[in-house]
C-alpha cells in the first residue's frame, strides 16, 4: 500500500533525527515535557506529508493539536513517551496513522532504541517484517497496561481479575506489546488521538478486540477481556474535573491542591495542578498559554471546577472573558489582589500586580456569565475585609468565611481546607 510505504519511510528517517543531542523543556501541561527533537521530528514529518499529501489534514501533538479526526488525515506523535526518552529509557516510539475516506488504513510504530519496527495495513500487523498476532491466556494470567490520568482506582478494581499490570510510560509501547503477544490488554484513558490511534489499528490488525470511545481507547486479546477492561477502567461521561491554579510562589494553595488530589483522586475525579512560572515570570501571557493547552486538549471544559488563588483569580477571569469560557464552578481563594492597591515595594510583586488588576468589563463578565461562584477567605484577611466584600459584590459570589482552625503547618500555611472539599463534593 502506497500510504503505508510512505509512513514507513518517513518514520525511518525520523529515527535518525532522534539520535541527535537534545534539550528538555516543560510545556503547557502539569509535569509535561517536550524536547527539541519532538519538535524537529514533527516538523520533518509534517513537511513530508504536505509535499506528498497536500489535501490531507494533519493532527499532531505539538503543532496541530485539534483532536478531531477528519475523513482524510495523518495522525502524528513524534515521540510518544517523552519522559522515557528524556531519561534515556528505551521505551518510547515514533508513530503515525493514516485515515482515508473515514477509515484508518495504515499505521506504523517505531521503537528505535530496542530495534523494533511495527506496522499494519489491511493484510495484517507486522514486527520487523514478520506477521504478528495477539496471544490469548486465561483471564487470571493476563498482563495489562493502563495509561492516562488518575489510573490508580481502576487498577485497584482490576485486581479481582488479575493483578499483573505494567506501566511502560508510552501508549505506543503498550499497544505494540499487545499486538506482538507480550501483554493481553492495553487501555488509554484520555482522548489524544496521536497517542492511541496508530496503536489501536496495529492491535486490530493483529487480531485484538478494540474499543474507542471518549475516555476509553483500548485493545485486548479477546472480547471477554475487553469487556472487563471497559467495565472497570472506562471513564464515565460528563464527570467533573478539578483545576487548582496558583501563581507567584503558590505554596499554600499547592498544599491544598495535594489534599484535594488525594481526596478526589480516590473518587476517580481528575485533579490538575498546572505548574505556572513563579515570581518574575508570572505573566498573564504565560498563564493563558498554559491554561489554553488544557482547554485545547478538552481537559479544561464546561465540567471543570476551578480553584484559583491570589493573582490567578485575575488571570482566570481575564482568560474566561477573552476565550468566552464558562466552567462548571469557580472558587476564588483570597482574590483581593485583583484590585489596585498601593504597596510600598519595588520588586517582581509590584510588577506582577500591575498586570493583574481587572478592568470593570472583566468583572462584569464574571458576574454575568460565570456560575457557581464562591469566595473563600479567613482570619488572616482581618484588616483587608473590604476588598473581599467588594469582590463578592462585584462578582455575585457566595461568601465562605473560614473561622480559625488548626490546619496549619510550622510555617503557618494552611494545608487542608475541609470546607473546600465539602463545596467540591456538593458541586460534583
Amino acid at each position: 500500500m502506497k500510504e503505508l510505504e510512505f509512513i514507513k519511510e518517513i518514520i525511518k528517517n525520523a529515527n535518525e533525527i532522534s539520535k541527535k543531542n537534545f534539550n528538555i523543556e516543560t510545556k503547557g501541561g502539569e509535569n509535561d515535557l517536550v524536547t527539541n527533537l519532538d519538535l524537529e521530528i514533527e516538523k520533518y514529518i509534517i513537511s513530508e506529508i504536505k509535499k506528498e499529501y497536500p489535501n490531507f489534514d494533519i493532527i499532531s501533538e505539538e503543532f496541530n493539536t485539534n483532536n478531531q479526526i477528519t475523513e482524510n488525515c495523518f495522525i502524528i506523535d513524534p515521540i510518544d513517551g517523552t519522559i522515557n526518552f528524556s531519561n534515556h529509557l528505551p521505551l518510547w516510539g515514533i508513530q503515525i496513522a493514516c485515515i482515508k475516506d473515514g477509515k484508518t488504513i495504515a499505521s506504523a510504530i517505531s521503537l528505535p532504541r530496542i530495534n523494533e519496527f511495527y506496522y499494519a495495513d489491511e493484510t495484517g500487523a507486522y514486527l520487523n517484517d514478520n506477521l504478528i498476532k495477539v496471544n490469548e491466556v486465561p483471564i487470571k494470567n493476563t498482563l495489562y497496561a493502563i495509561d492516562g490520568n488518575n489510573n490508580l482506582p481502576s487498577m485497584q478494581r482490576m485486581r479481582k481479575y488479575s493483578s499483573n499490570r505494567r506501566n511502560f510510560g508510552g501508549v505506543c509501547v503498550s499497544m505494540a506489546f499487545l499486538a506482538s503477544g507480550r501483554i493481553h490488554g492495553a487501555v488509554f484513558r484520555s482522548d489524544k488521538p496521536w497517542d492511541y490511534e496508530p496503536g489501536l489499528f496495529l492491535c486490530k490488525m493483529a487480531g485484538a478486540s478494540v474499543c474507542s470511545k471518549k475516555g476509553f481507547h483500548a485493545a485486548a486479546m479477546n472480547k471477554e477481556f475487553l469487556d472487563i477492561l471497559e467495565l472497570e477502567t472506562a471513564k464515565k461521561d460528563n464527570v467533573a474535573n478539578i483545576f487548582v491554579l496558583h501563581s507567584l510562589n503558590g505554596d499554600t494553595l499547592k498544599m491544598w491542591g495535594e489534599d484535594i488530589k488525594t481526596v478526589f483522586g480516590a473518587k476517580e475525579i481528575d485533579v490538575y495542578m498546572p505548574e505556572f512560572p513563579i515570581k518574575a515570570e508570572s505573566s498573564y501571557v504565560k498563564f493563558k498559554e498554559i491554561l489554553k493547552f488544557y482547554k485545547d486538549n478538552s481537559q479544561l471544559n464546561s465540567n471543570s471546577i476551578i480553584i484559583a488563588h491570589s493573582i490567578s483569580n485575575a488571570y482566570f477571569i481575564r482568560f474566561c472573558k477573552e476565550l468566552d469560557f464558562i466552567p462548571k464552578a469557580y472558587i476564588a481563594v483570597a482574590p483581593r489582589l485583583i484590585y489596585e492597591v498601593p504597596i510600598k515595594r519595588d520588586d517582581y510583586i509590584d510588577k506582577i500586580m500591575n498586570q493583574a488588576y481587572l478592568k470593570k468589563e472583566e468583572l462584569q463578565y464574571a458576574k454575568k456569565n460565570l456560575i457557581n461562584k464562591y469566595c473563600i477567605y479567613s482570619d488572616e484577611a482581618i484588616g483587608k475585609m473590604e476588598e473581599f466584600a467588594r469582590f463578592i459584590e462585584d462578582t455575585d459570589a457566595t461568601e465562605i468565611y473560614l473561622q480559625y482552625y488548626d490546619h496549619f503547618d510550622d510555617y503557618h500555611r494552611i494545608y487542608k481546607v475541609p470546607e473546600l472539599n465539602e463545596i467540591i463534593n456538593n458541586l460534583i
